[in-house]
């Protein structure tokens, strides 16, 4: 899934981001068609004295006073397509761009920040006081304008009506890192959002996937990747604490775990208890911002009070981060039931009319937490994300794995006296150059990586049991080192009987990180500790006569920051710093390592509200 990071972001921001029409003159009015007109690069004060830029899109022949659904982004979206629609349901849309981007005012630098979150609560009461405004504004959008849609409703403005973010990024949780390694794509992102404008060279995948394999093959320093591929800086700079200018990716990568930093701009506990209005999240079980989604859920439902608690429904399904925004038949070859390939648009949209009074509850939010049982192709229902599992089903590892057809066993029982699995990290080794052929088409079917030479791998007998799963699968492992560092990946596959397979869910580890993302323990050379991985969220049923397959493996990819093993500064070492990380996995009576299945409680009945 990771893997295909830079493909889905590339092809999201194709679909996302393509410019609507050129702005025409400051407050030009035009009609582009029946149904609704157009207010383009309408200026929208702000309490600082800066400007951004709206297009308005307002029903024809508007009577009455009207809510607004706003979009505030940094992309180039298709505002005509979204304005057509949201006009056609009788709101007005109102597309605004942040900060530096298009002819709005002021600086890229802070639309990470709390100042994204300050422009949301002016630009919503300036919509609230307008002439065609019934005072009621609902806020619009995916990824990154899911994340302003928080920030907004952290400042709580008086006329906001209801939030729907779908995947919202997390910043500092789950962007620009994954579990404290520097993602690569997120340079690429920075590419694309260069300037004020679109940049047409983003959609280019083969440059960035040259580009991140070069700097991967020469061992180039991680922290010389923006400038590597180009990445113009100008507006992008960022004053550290100590008053040096860094660009955005340095200062990122200088912050790694640092969590008054990466966490300043996050909503606070006292701004989730402020909020009273309607939430409607939305995310995939393939979604790389899922983290993110889910953090923003459940801080909302446990600090907001029981009452507002009660008006956040989320939505959780088969879809990768575009898909939950436009959900397909197929993510990265896994066929998906016409069930779940719901139109999003209007489900958003219903609810909107739900939450204003101007419609009913939409059918498919039967209670607070909605989701896919893939397997059984049905949708399910929980009042909350924990209710939704029930006990767990432990395997624990066992046996001496060579390669993936003489593994190790995954049995219901801890094992007793047996020596412990050494696994070898060589951050000389590139083992993704090997594999870069296959790995340009890795999707969810995909088995090569059991199949790696540096990878180890455990299998269950077949089950004697349909077994439905739901929540986040964990694997423990306790492990020892000779090196103060060091970055795992794991995968959970179940496999058929007819030998397919199909992924179930994958993570990474760094091992310094291994307690908290904000705790930088390195280890000790006779310290022995305990590596939790935490998989996706996911729901599904799980076949009899089906096996598990869980595989293990050092993280050396070009997707990520590689880690040099030392314990040294992320981001700056080279090739010289090295060493080999020899990691021993021990699976024995006392020090047991073990996959955890969270399984599927029954689903509740609809609730009322």
């Amino acid at each position: 899934m990771k893997s295909t990071l830079l493909a889905i972001a590339l092809t999201a921001n194709i679909v996302l981001g393509f410019a609507a029409v050129a702005a025409a003159s400051t407050g030009n009015k035009e009609d582009v068609g029946p149904g609704y007109n157009v207010e383009m690069s309408r200026m929208i004060p702000l309490r600082d004295g800066v400007d951004l830029e709206a297009w308005i899109f307002k029903p024809s022949g508007l009577k009455s006073k009207a809510p607004t659904v706003l979009c505030l982004t940094q992309y180039e979206i298709d505002g005509m397509t979204r304005g057509r629609y949201f006009t056609q349901r009788g709101y007005v849309y109102a597309q605004v761009y942040v900060r530096g981007r298009g002819r709005s005012g002021g600086v890229k630098s802070e639309n990470l920040g709390l100042q994204v979150g300050r422009d949301g609560y002016d630009v919503v009461e300036w919509i609230a006081a307008q002439p065609w405004s019934d005072g009621r504004v609902v806020m619009y959008g995916a990824s990154y304008f899911g994340m302003t849609q928080w920030r907004t409703a952290a400042q709580v403005p008086p006329h906001l009506a209801g939030i729907a973010p779908y995947v919202p990024i997390y910043p500092g949780w789950d962007v620009p890192n994954t579990n404290g390694i520097p993602q690569s794509w997120s340079a690429v992102i920075m590419g694309d959002i260069s300037g004020r404008s679109h940049n047409t060279e983003f959609v280019d995948s083969d440059y960035w996937q040259q580009k991140m394999l070069e700097q991967y093959a020469h061992y180039r320093p991680f922290s010389e990747l923006d400038d590597a591929i180009g990445i113009a800086q100008d507006d992008w700079w960022m004053t550290d604490g100590r008053g040096q200018k860094l660009s955005f990716m340095k200062m990122w990568l200088d912050h790694v775990g640092d969590e008054s930093f990466n966490l300043a701009a996050e909503p606070k506990p006292e701004d989730f208890a402020r909020m009273t209005f309607p939430v409607l999240t939305a995310t995939g079980y393939f979604d790389d911002d899922q983290p993110g989604s889910l953090r923003y859920y459940r801080r909302h439902v446990s600090y907001a009070s029981p009452s507002a608690a009660k008006k956040h429904f989320l939505i959780i399904g088969p879809w990768d981060h575009l898909g939950t925004h436009h959900p397909s038949k197929e993510i990265e070859s896994l066929a998906i039931p016409e069930a779940a390939v719901l139109d999003m648009d209007k489900l958003r949209a219903d609810w909107y009319d739900w939450v204003l009074g101007r419609g009913p509850q939409p059918a498919l939010l039967k209670d607070r937490v909605t989701y896919f049982m893939m397997g059984a192709d049905e949708w399910r229902y929980a009042d909350t994300l924990e209710a939704a599992s029930s006990g767990v089903l432990q395997f624990f590892l066992e046996g001496t794995p060579e390669d993936v057809f003489h593994s190790g066993y995954l049995k219901a029982t801890a094992a007793g006296a047996e020596p412990p699995t050494i696994l070898v990290s060589d951050p000389h080794e590139l083992p993704e150059l090997d594999v870069a052929k296959y790995a340009a088409n890795e999707n969810l079917l995909s088995q090569f990586r059991a199949y790696q030479k540096q990878a180890i791998t455990f299998h269950s007998e077949p089950l004697a049991h349909e077994t439905e799963i739901a929540g986040h699968m964990r694997l423990n492992l306790l492990v020892q080192s000779d090196a103060p560092d060091f970055d795992l990946w794991a995968e959970v596959l179940m496999v058929l009987p007819d030998g397919s397979a199909v992924k179930l869910g994958e993570d990474i580890r760094r091992a310094r990180f291994r307690n908290s993302y904000f705790k930088n323990e390195l280890l000790k050379p006779d310290q022995v500790v305990e590596i939790p991985f935490e998989f996706y969220w996911i729901a599904r049923r799980i076949p009899a006569g089906a096996r598990l397959r869980v595989t293990i493996a050092p993280l050396n990819s070009p997707n990520y920051q590689k880690n040099y093993n030392t314990g040294g500064r992320i981001g700056y070492e080279r090739r010289e710093d090295a060493r080999t990380a020899n990691i021993k996995i021990f699976h024995d009576e006392e020090r047991k390592s073990c996959l955890t299945l969270p399984l599927a409680a029954p689903s509740t009945k609809p609730a009322s509200h």
